[in-house]
């Protein structure tokens, strides 16, 4: 080997911005998550137009500067943000046999015990509307994909002849979904008097004729008998 060549430059982490070295790579992931921990209540309580970079970095006790290293703008922190906030759903999506409705209401139940999430929720996608906005494709997946493993689930039981007359598992899924938003907008504003989870289960009880463990199975059998 030619010790005159120069040496390889060291590898960097994109995600964290520093060089891999095991404490400044630990330190550049705990930073990291600290301003997406500051920046999702504030995203949620004023929205991606009223958010500043400035009052995130002053949160997380990070200069604006040191805030802008990680993320250049501010549309790339709002996509981070909801990335992470969507991570436990999204690991159902695409499910064998799709999402279970059960699965809704514990996701009901988690985003109770975290306020800020809702709020998140409710504010992002309002605004995202807006094909101008930022988040706007994302929303549009976020629904579409939501809503095709939602009906999957319950082809099951249209196809069982489980579900109440008039009702598709395409039409199910989208009130079941729409339900659920509605529900946790009402939480935000009386949550002593909205009970999510509980509401989301009459409104299952509304759809389906069998509890929704005799369809699990039945999704379950359906799967195994996929070649």
């Amino acid at each position: 080997m030619d010790d005159s060549a120069p040496a390889p430059a060291p590898a960097v982490d994109a995600a964290a911005g520093s060089l891999r070295e095991p404490g400044r790579y630990r330190k550049g992931i705990a930073k990291r998550e600290a301003i997406l921990d500051a920046a999702l209540p504030v995203f949620g309580q004023v929205g991606f137009h009223g958010a500043s970079l400035r009052e995130i970095a002053r949160q997380c006790g990070v200069s604006h500067q040191s805030l802008m290293h990680y993320f250049p703008t501010k549309d790339e922190l709002l996509m981070a943000v909801l990335r992470r906030r969507d991570e436990r759903l999204r690991r159902h999506f695409d499910d064998e046999g799709g999402m279970r409705v059960d699965e809704l209401v514990e996701l009901a139940e988690y985003n109770v015990d975290v306020p800020v999430v809702i709020s998140l929720f409710i504010t992002a996608s309002a605004e995202a509307v807006s094909s101008e906005h930022p988040a706007h494709e994302y929303y549009r997946d976020y629904y579409d994909r939501i809503v095709r493993s939602t009906t999957a689930y319950l082809s099951v039981a249209a196809d069982r002849g489980w579900l109440r007359p008039g009702y598709s598992a395409a039409a199910a899924a989208r009130v079941v979904l729409a339900v659920q938003d509605g529900l946790q907008l009402q939480w935000l504003y009386e949550r002593d008097a909205v009970n999510v989870a509980e509401l989301m289960r009459l409104v299952i009880g509304s759809v389906l004729t069998v509890p929704t463990s005799e369809l699990d199975e039945a999704v379950r059998e359906e799967a195994r008998r996929r070649p």
